[in-house]
């Protein structure tokens, strides 16, 4: 199993996305919310595929805490 880092248009894309939900709303707290059920999106479609292709895709979890800073 390895990491696999996002090419550089994969990263374009998704900072894009994220722009286009920062710019719909006018409130801090609805942009967050919006970032995060977008965020969700993601992981499910994910966990969705190493479902499907367990010899493709693994899942893992660090167990280290998230740092906010």
């Amino acid at each position: 199993m390895g990491t696999i880092h996002l090419d550089a248009d994969a990263k374009a894309e998704l900072h894009s996305e994220a722009e286009k939900l920062i710019a719909r709303y006018d409130s801090p707290l609805e942009t967050v919310k919006a970032l995060m059920v977008y965020n969700c999106e993601l992981e499910t479609k994910i966990l969705a595929v190493a479902h499907r292709h367990p010899g493709m895709v693994a899942i893992g979890y660090d167990e280290t805490p998230p740092v906010v800073g």
